[in-house]
């Protein structure tokens, strides 16, 4: 029996948002079904909330220290990927496998071994005028037409290896810019989502001050400065909405799949890149935070050797796809891959994952407000630390600023513990953690210097109240000049 894969990738999908993992207000039966049909990773994470560092790792298995893509930059400073490094389309194509690549890229050389075909705007019309349609939605459609013309091919002389790469429900980006000054009327039989209970405006001040001025740096955050709660039950409304757009294409790719009479044969895998705020601490998209909403992906097996109905507990990383696909594809694993494989907990051996923590990255999203900060969570406790600076009067002061969250009890992480003297014992236990994955995985994150011009962070303290520059419009503005 041949042994094919289908990857099913959204861009900017939250776990946080689908009914699989808890959200009521869901519309994503397709997507849903594959739930249903296979297993959910519970606790899976991201390795950056920013596309093209998250892409990157995901195809090589590697840390965005280790790949150098550390932005959405389209120049690292290096021309690609090197040989050196060991791609997931180089692996299945040496191994006989068609490996072809339908839609988003955004990968920095790192699908190398898949042909990627071209991607082309489909124009559609809005379902609700009030909820616009952008390049990503037109992108989209066309994806979803190529892969179910792949599918409607003459039967295939080797086994293939298929990526859908979805670009929704990162439409939400354009909705935010169109709507800045307030929302449109979505129409009287509208029901809007609740907000979350950890939405809140006002960020308090034992958070990281990156966080509490993440406005300055952010441009979509700096364009809800005006929002109201009505704004962001309409934001979180419109989000749903492009993932039901989304989930019609994930169907009509799986009816495609259907009709060749391969399902059977085939592993069908289901992930998203990085999560988005979903309003939770009044954040919206994805930058720079390591919060649940912005970091926890959704990661589903079905099909062939896949158990059904099953949750594996345990931590597991975007990483962990790689060699998870070679295991099951009967290929040796390379050396120097960060991922941990879980195939045996998806065809049934094992419930909990082999992972003891996952990371989490960020260094900026493009260029001028560099400050990184790094994630270390278990099933435990989330810690979090930033390398920050503060301008003083003709000086600039570093500042490492922590968080420390327990998942057991807070997992809408509400309550930062980094400065409670009960947890001490625990704050240094996960410091040594931390520092113990740095040494392994020789991370050079306190050697990262941060930046950022002393014209940013200086109206009053809050994202709801952001006045001056952003870090990301002066990038725009440069490019232009």
């Amino acid at each position: 029996m041949e042994k094919n894969i289908l990857l099913i990738l959204c861009d900017q999908l939250s776990a946080s948002a689908l009914e699989s993992y808890g959200n009521p207000f869901n519309d994503a039966p397709n997507i849903k079904s594959l739930a249903d049909n296979g297993v959910v990773i519970e606790n899976a994470y991201t390795t950056c909330p920013l596309c093209q560092p998250a892409r990157a790792s995901l195809w090589t298995s590697l840390y965005p220290h280790q790949t150098g893509v550390l932005s959405n930059l389209p120049d690292q400073g290096f021309k690609g990927i090197s040989n050196d490094t060991v791609t997931m389309g180089d692996s299945f194509s040496n191994h006989g496998y068609e490996c072809v690549h339908f839609g988003k890229r955004h990968d920095y050389g790192t699908l190398r071994g898949f042909k990627c075909y071209d991607e082309v705007q489909i124009h559609i019309d809005r379902h609700n005028e009030a909820i616009n349609y952008d390049y990503e939605t037109f992108l989209d459609e066309n994806t979803t037409r190529q892969i179910e013309d792949y599918f409607n091919q003459e039967s295939k002389d080797r086994p293939f290896f298929a990526v859908a790469d979805l670009q929704n429900p990162h439409n939400i980006c354009g909705y935010i810019g169109e709507n800045e000054d307030g929302y449109m009327d979505f129409g009287e039989d509208t029901i809007l989502p609740e907000l979350p209970s950890n939405y809140y405006r006002d960020m308090s001040e034992d958070r990281p001050e990156f966080l509490r001025y993440l406005c300055c740096a952010h441009r979509r955050q700096s364009q809800t400065v005006g929002w109201g709660d009505e704004d962001y039950k309409h934001y979180l409304y419109a989000y749903h909405h492009y993932i039901h757009i989304v989930d019609k294409q994930v169907g009509r790719i799986l009816e495609a799949l259907g009709k060749t009479g391969q399902r059977e044969n085939t592993m069908i895998v289901f992930i998203s890149d990085h999560g988005e705020g979903m309003a939770a601490h009044g954040l919206v998209t994805k930058y720079g935070s390591f919060y649940e909403e912005t970091n926890r992906i959704p990661i589903f097996f079905t099909g062939n050797s896949v158990s059904v109905g099953s949750r594996i507990s345990g931590i597991a990383s975007l990483i962990d796809i790689f060699p998870t696909l070679l295991d099951y594809a009967g290929i040796e694993t390379p050396p120097k891959l960060e991922g941990i494989s879980l195939y045996s907990q998806i065809i049934g051996n094992k419930s909990i994952t082999d992972r003891q923590y996952a990371i989490g990255q960020w260094y900026d999203e493009f260029d001028g407000y560099r400050i990184p900060g790094r994630m270390y969570a278990d099933e435990r406790y989330k810690y979090t630390v930033y390398n920050d600076i503060k301008y003083g009067q003709g000086v600039i002061i570093k500042q490492t600023q922590e968080e420390l969250y327990d998942m057991v009890c807070d997992r809408i992480e509400m309550n930062n513990r980094a400065q409670d003297k009960t947890m001490v014992n625990v704050l240094y236990e996960y410091r040594d953690n931390f520092q113990n994955y740095i040494s392994a995985s020789d991370d050079d994150f306190y050697d990262i210097e941060p930046e950022y011009d002393k014209s940013y962070r200086q109206h009053e303290v809050g994202c709801h109240l952001h006045k001056g520059p952003n870090a990301t419009l002066v990038y725009a503005s440069n490019l232009k000049k």
